[in-house]
């Protein structure tokens, strides 16, 4: 590895660390319009709590992006999430109030403060497995320390990150390790070891599949290849980088690429080419506040002009960058103005003026070759010493290996033995344990039929109960009105009288044998299921034009207000029951000149249908059994029709068959509403 001094460039590579490469994965994405109308979205929910851990993450996020902005807000919103973290014991947030901090001190280059919170933001890290904050925080350690001079400090933090970003194959933020080493060689002017480290970062880039993070160090490698004159490698890194800034609407990073554009021209002699692309760069740079990047285009346009032999003009850009460096503490801008204004004052023939600034550049020169000799001295040791650290705690591990290793071996030869002694005895027990399996399965068996066996009698019990119940008084009664009626021990007042009584029990008792009917081959065969595409509006109808004379009787009013064209996938006969009994129970418990209200609504996923009469109602203790398998309770309707309450029942088992619920709401008194959900229309995909 070999280390060059470096008269120029350190402090700007450095600074492009500082602007992009520290907007960290985790939202660099994010713009601060964007933050901003979260955190007003947040705040205008009616259960918005400032203590939960989205709302502190934003206020962190939001001081990430006022770091270069408007540093008091990073301060004020950091120490506001620490407070709120602090409130709520959410310990990720106090080590990212730290982080922030630190990065707000970073910026006022307050040594002593910026290393306290970002320690306390590694301690935090370590103690709570934070690998994630602890990567973030070794990268802003590093790119402070590396900005401040330390660099063999940066390197060591860098390093760590590296191994901890390995390890978890964090393929988003070790691309921005690696161009963060890359630039501090940069600095350094050892260009090739810089490009060691940009394809390291190009290749996690490319796992990662962030194109901007690939376009930063695609940008940053074209610098590096400009000074080695590897022209042809500069253009096709440079020409993949542009296009994404542009679609990233990342205009500090475009003037970065313009710029590099303008050194590959000027390192080529083609000094046209230079001028348009440091002209392109300054526009951006000025329009942008970018105060760096326009010291650093004055310095470019004035070498352009100078090839070109534009003097004055040359004269006027390297003025304006020597006067701003000066001002603002930009030595190596300054040791490069100055270089460029002695060159232009001898082409003037200003030889004493040309002399002072050569004496000014070879000071600043003297200066930042001593610096930057130890800087890149100070990298090799750091190196050094974090590959010995590695080498003798991997011997360590090593050791500790073998030694585990031989006490491994004699276990297992224990092991062995042990082994072949339960063998014996689990081949014992697995024999022994497959009777035993065998015997409880049979037994299992055997409980579980004679369950089934109980619940069959039950059933068979309580459905000759009804019968003997509900079927055998009204037909024997109407048995008994046929034979007076036939003897003529009748007379025409009680045949009018008594005939349409017995009608409507015949008609209760027909109903109740469908219902009878259709449990009675559930429970032998099971239900059938064979859902389609089936039009609900038809089936209530059909239904409606099948219970009027009922409701006509009543003089009850039944009326749909369900779309023509509603369609659920179910199987129809199911629904078709379900609406039936439904329908007729309204009609059954609804006052004369009552109303009963047939609706439909559809939601997400389902079709909800509901009947809803004026009549009767119920308890609530009715409503709580009312779809229960064991309650076969009788119930008269308010003009004395008779019931079993199984066709409820068997709604419920139609209604879940296809997927659905029932439910009722009801008051005493004013009625009752019944709801059941069935499947909506299934969308066929078209044959290919």
């Amino acid at each position: 590895m070999k280390f060059i001094l470096s008269p120029t460039n350190y402090k700007k590579c450095i600074l492009l660390v500082v602007l992009s490469l520290m907007l960290i994965p985790r939202s660099y994405s994010q713009s601060e319009k964007k933050l901003l109308k979260q955190i007003e979205e947040l705040k205008a929910q009616p259960e918005f709590n400032p203590e939960t851990p989205l709302y502190i993450d934003l206020l962190f996020d939001l001081a990430k992006e006022y770091t270069y902005k408007n540093k008091d807000s990073t301060y004020i919103l950091a120490n506001q999430g620490l407070a709120l973290s602090k409130l709520t014991k959410y310990k990720k947030g106090e080590g990212y109030a730290y982080l922030r901090l630190g990065d707000y001190y970073s910026q006022l280059m307050d040594k002593d403060n910026y290393k306290k919170y970002y320690d306390k933001t590694i301690e935090i890290a370590d103690n709570y497995d934070y690998e994630k904050l602890k990567l973030i925080v070794l990268n802003n350690y590093g790119t402070t320390l590396s900005i401040h001079g330390d660099v063999d400090e940066a390197l060591k933090y860098y390093l760590e990150g590296i191994e901890i970003g390995e390890k978890n194959k964090d393929n988003l933020m070790l691309p921005i390790l690696y161009d963060n080493i890359a630039i501090m060689y940069s600095g350094l002017k050892d260009y090739e070891t810089a490009l060691i480290f940009h394809e390291n970062s190009l290749r996690f880039s490319e796992k990662s599949k962030s194109a901007f993070t690939m376009a930063k160090t695609l940008s940053n490698m074209a610098f590096s290849y400009a000074y080695l004159h590897k022209f042809e490698n500069a253009e096709d890194v440079i020409k993949r980088a542009i296009p994404i800034f542009i679609e990233e609407d990342n205009m500090d990073w475009l003037s970065f690429c313009y710029e590099v554009k303008g050194i590959i021209a000027l390192e080529k002699k083609q000094f046209e080419d230079a001028l348009e692309w440091y002209m392109e760069s300054n526009l951006l740079c000025e329009d942008l506040d970018y105060f760096t990047g326009t010291i650093n285009t004055y310095n470019g346009l004035a070498e352009a002009y100078i090839g070109l032999g534009q003097i004055d003009s040359a004269e006027h850009y390297a003025l304006k960058a020597n006067k701003a460096a000066s001002t603002t503490h930009y030595p190596e801008i300054l040791m490069k103005s100055a270089k460029t204004l002695a060159d232009i004052n001898r082409i003037k023939g200003e030889f004493e003026v040309a002399l002072d600034y050569q004496d000014e550049y070879l000071e600043l020169a003297e200066k930042a070759d001593t610096e930057n000799f130890k800087k890149g001295l100070a990298m090799l040791r750091s190196y050094q010493k974090y590959e010995a650290q590695k080498k003798q705690i991997l011997d360590e591990k090593n050791r500790e290996l073998a030694s585990q290793q031989a006490l491994t071996y004699i276990a297992l030869a224990g092991l062995l033995l042990l082994i072949i002694m339960l063998v014996l005895i689990y081949r014992n027990f697995k024999i022994q344990g497959r009777f035993n399996g065998i015997l409880q399965k049979k037994q299992q068996i055997l409980v579980n039929r004679e369950l089934q066996l109980k619940e069959s009698n039950n059933t068979k019990d309580k459905l000759f109960s009804l019968i003997a119940h509900d079927l055998r008084g009204p037909i024997h009664s109407f048995h008994g009105l046929m034979q007076f009626y036939v003897r003529g021990q009748m007379t025409k007042e009680e045949t009018d009288k008594f005939l349409p009584v017995a009608l409507q029990d015949l008609s209760s008792i027909a109903d109740m044998l469908d219902n009878l009917l259709i449990w009675g081959k559930t429970q032998i065969n099971g239900t059938k299921h064979e859902p389609k595409n089936i039009n609900i509006n038809d089936l209530i109808e059909n239904n409606m034009r099948l219970l009027k004379p009922l409701a006509d009787k009543k003089s009850i009013q039944v009326k749909s207000n369900v779309e023509k064209n509603l369609v659920s996938y179910s199987d129809d006969a199911h629904v078709d029951i379900v609406l039936r009994n439904l329908i007729g129970n309204a009609i059954k418990f609804t006052q004369k000149n009552g109303e009963i209200t047939i609706d439909a609504m559809e939601n997400e996923s389902q079709l909800v249908l509901s009947v809803a009469d004026n009549g009767v109602g119920m308890s609530p203790e009715k409503q709580e059994n009312l779809f229960n398998k064991n309650n076969y309770e009788s119930s008269y309707g308010t003009n004395n029709e008779k019931g079993t309450g199984l066709g409820l029942f068997l709604c419920k088992e139609m209604v879940e068959m296809n997927g659905g619920r029932i439910w009722v709401k009801s008051v005493i008194g004013q009625g009752s509403t019944i709801y059941f959900t069935v499947p909506k229309k299934l969308k066929l995909r078209k044959a290919i």
